[in-house]
């Protein structure tokens, strides 16, 4: 029973040096491979900076494009609104016109409608009777 003993305890100790080697093993592994993942890191900082700097700059450049599109189209609005005040004042002009003008010229047109039909019968009498 002793030897068996013994046999086990050595298979256990084998076993344990064998997973610490093995731990170890995995470590050094780990190890590598945080190196790896820092150096590509690093790189990919390097990288994104001009990029991230271009992008800073292409977004300075179109908010300030947008503002001046903002500008434009607030100046095309405010062309608009005078147009629309120029057309409701034209409108209301043409209104006072016809309200104040046209009854008046309506009258003076059909008194000198009368006087060139009655000048025109006049003389259609005469050349009637001279002929």
């Amino acid at each position: 029973m002793e030897t068996l003993s013994e046999i086990l305890k050595i298979v256990l100790l084998f076993s344990a040096s064998a997973l610490c080697i093995y731990l170890v093993v995995v470590l050094v592994r780990f190890n590598t491979f945080i190196k790896i993942l820092q150096v590509e890191i690093i790189d990919l900082s390097k990288n994104l900076k001009p990029i991230l700097e271009n992008l800073n700059t292409v977004t300075d450049k179109l908010r300030l494009v947008a503002s001046k599109v903002e500008d434009q189209v607030d100046m095309v609005h405010g062309v608009f609104l005078t147009f629309r005040r120029i057309s409701d004042n034209i409108t209301r002009l043409e209104e006072n016109f016809q309200m104040h003008l046209e009854e008046p010229l309506m009258r003076v047109g059909a008194m000198f409608g009368n006087i060139v039909n009655r000048v025109v019968s006049l003389f259609t009498r005469r050349s009637q009777e001279i002929f």
